[in-house]
């Protein structure tokens, strides 16, 4: 520590260079932390959901309705504990305010009994029952749109149209439940009345764009929803089943694979600072021969020289990485509040830090050993 003085003034030695060279890692590894808690948070958000939650949707596609004559088999399936169909039901409110929300709709006795870990508490589910047209609202929403149970929220669906030639479906909030981003399905969700839905539209009556099912064994997982899928194998209503986790899976691999696109762009970015930090200091090296060569004449060991240009990189890559990773820490929460991403920042800045160690040996080390070999007598004389 007693030379740290002399380490922070090497650093600083030429103000302007050291600046631009603390700012391009300043932006690496800001760019680190969001790229790596973004990975992060879709690894969390995968890993958190249930393991005993089968869906079953169409073997066409997500939007294809399937039958409600289906739900008695699957119930009876050996393993389904129950099942709840579920219709899609998103939609837009405030067209002042464009916010696209999330929406479902739920028979509110098949969710009641599927809903055994109370994302959703039992007396909104009863409350929704005695509603037609009751809607249960996330914290989140209600406070966005400062809405109390009471309130009319006349909801602009995507997909359905009301007998009135609209798709305008009025609805009366009976609950506002605490937001629970770890549950993909329900967590941030509307709830609407599965009747009220299907007897208002004009199309797909009696149908349903998927069932959520819950299993009495989740580690039969695989083996139910083949199950399942046999029930209705070469039908004209033939299913894919597989679990939420799987589902969550998969919907993040239909627009690519975002690690391998991460890990790329932040290579890229590394591989370029590398090269940038490692001719800043070996400039740095040659620019302060003379200075290097007295501190070996007044006793200063090659292995000490050698230590000092390193302590200079390492200094300076871990403070710049610091304020990367900390500026990034601090829009961690503001991507929670806007997507729902859990994203676990220690690992994050953990690994950061210990790259930012790496790259200060790779990039330290060259000019490090050319200053440990500088001849004393050739420096003096300016060779």
């Amino acid at each position: 520590m007693k030379f740290l003085h002399l380490v922070w003034a090497g650093v600083w030695r030429r103000p302007g260079r050291a600046t631009l060279t603390l700012l391009s890692i300043v932006n690496a590894f800001l760019l680190y932390g969001l790229l790596q808690g973004f990975i992060s948070g879709i690894g969390t958000t995968v890993a958190d959901t249930h393991a005993d939650v089968l869906v079953t949707q169409s073997r066409i596609s997500q939007l294809e309705p399937l039958p409600m004559s289906q739900l008695p088999q699957i119930r009876m399936t050996p393993g389904v504990r129950s099942a709840v169909p579920v219709v899609i039901f998103h939609g837009g409110f405030r067209t002042s305010q464009p916010v696209n929300m999330r929406g479902f709709a739920v028979d509110p006795d098949s969710f009641a009994a599927t809903n055994t870990d109370e994302v959703i508490p039992p007396a909104d589910i009863e409350a929704l029952k005695h509603r037609r047209s009751g809607v249960i609202v996330p914290a989140n929403i209600a406070a966005l749109y400062q809405l109390k149970v009471g309130d009319r929220m006349p909801l602009k669906s995507f997909y359905w149209t009301n007998h009135d030639g609209t798709n305008v479906w009025p609805l009366d909030v009976v609950a506002i439940y605490k937001s629970n981003p770890r549950d993909i399905f329900f967590g941030s969700s509307l709830l609407v009345n599965y009747d009220y839905v299907d007897q208002g539209r004009t199309q797909s009556n009696g149908t349903t764009s998927i069932f959520l099912i819950r299993l009495t064994d989740p580690t039969q997982a695989s083996a139910v929803a083949n199950r399942i899928d046999g029930l209705f194998a070469n039908s004209p209503d033939e299913t894919k089943t597989e679990s939420e986790r799987q589902l969550a899976a998969d919907s993040i691999k239909q627009i690519g694979d975002i690690g391998f696109v991460v890990n790329a762009i932040v290579g890229a970015v590394f591989f370029a600072l590398l090269f940038s930090v490692g001719a800043v200091m070996m400039q740095s090296v040659r620019e302060r021969t003379p200075e290097l060569a007295v501190l070996k004449t007044i006793g200063f060991t090659d292995g000490a020289v050698l230590l000092l240009v390193l302590a200079e990189t390492l200094l300076l890559c871990l403070f710049a990485a610091g304020i990367g990773l900390g500026f990034a820490a601090l829009v961690f929460p503001l991507i929670k509040a806007a997507i729902g991403f859990n994203i676990q920042a220690g690992p994050v800045l953990l690994v950061g830090l210990a790259l930012a160690v790496v790259l200060a040996i790779v990039s330290g080390l060259p000019p490090a050993v050319r200053g440990m070999r500088l001849s004393i007598v050739d420096a003096l004389a300016g060779r």
